[in-house]
């Protein structure tokens, strides 16, 4: 049985004069970046009814470095979420919007099924604190705090360690998680189908949202679906 689509945000490249536009698409579901004639770019994220950004714009933040928003009070994007991009991190959501401009609409169902991918299994900087550690005693596995699975930093850092080839120590070969049950809170923060995952996806697996490289190209070739104002 296939595990279903996940849908995520898609991201639009607008200019300033097409602030209305961009406000519409984000309302819809997806994501804007807001790029000057200077190449600035300023993105807009979607809030809940509580006030907190989505769960994928989170993700797409936290990616970013950054925590910190400003909610829009007045305009075509009030109510939104706006957040200037650090010079360094600029390229990272233009490259995010030439990925998406081949798909339509402000969501993409894409499928995803994170039992036979575990890209994010490797090669990741999995930090550990007292909770993941009380986790494991309780599940009745205390060796997860010992040297073969746990490496201590002089700093105080505590992350688990990796094989030779990158992989967790702690994935099957059926590239399921071995202790999925009491797996460390950074696993179980991990969301399918954000950044953070496609970039994983994109390194490990040679997928780019999906697709593979020579798809992705043939693609470009043909002229990208959509294009921004």
């Amino acid at each position: 049985m296939s595990a279903p689509p996940v849908e995520r945000p898609v991201w639009r490249r607008f200019r300033p004069p097409w602030l209305s536009r961009a406000a519409a698409h984000v309302r819809a579901g997806g994501l804007a970046a807001i790029v000057d004639d200077r190449d600035s770019v300023q993105i807009l994220l979607g809030l809940t009814e509580a006030g907190k950004l989505t769960e994928l714009g989170l993700c797409a933040l936290l990616t970013l470095e950054q925590r910190r928003f400003q909610r829009v009070k007045t305009g075509p994007a009030a109510g939104l979420a706006f957040v200037r991009i650090r010079p360094r991190f600029r390229p990272v959501v233009l490259d995010w919007c030439a990925r998406d401009a081949l798909f339509e609409g402000p969501t993409r169902a894409m499928p995803l099924d994170c039992t036979t991918c575990a890209a994010c299994c490797h090669d990741a900087d999995v930090r550990l604190d007292e909770h993941d550690l009380a986790r494991f005693r309780a599940g009745g596995r205390r060796d997860l705090a010992g040297r073969a699975y746990v490496k201590r930093s002089r700093d105080g850092r505590v992350t688990l360690r990796l094989a030779e080839d990158g992989r967790c120590r702690l994935l099957g070969s059926d590239k399921r998680c071995t202790i999925y049950e009491i797996r460390p809170g950074d696993c179980r923060a991990f969301a399918a189908g954000s950044e953070a995952c496609l970039s994983a996806r994109r390194e490990t697996l040679g997928l780019r949202d999906g697709a593979a490289w020579d798809e992705i190209l043939e693609a470009f070739d043909r002229g990208p679906l959509v294009r921004g104002p």
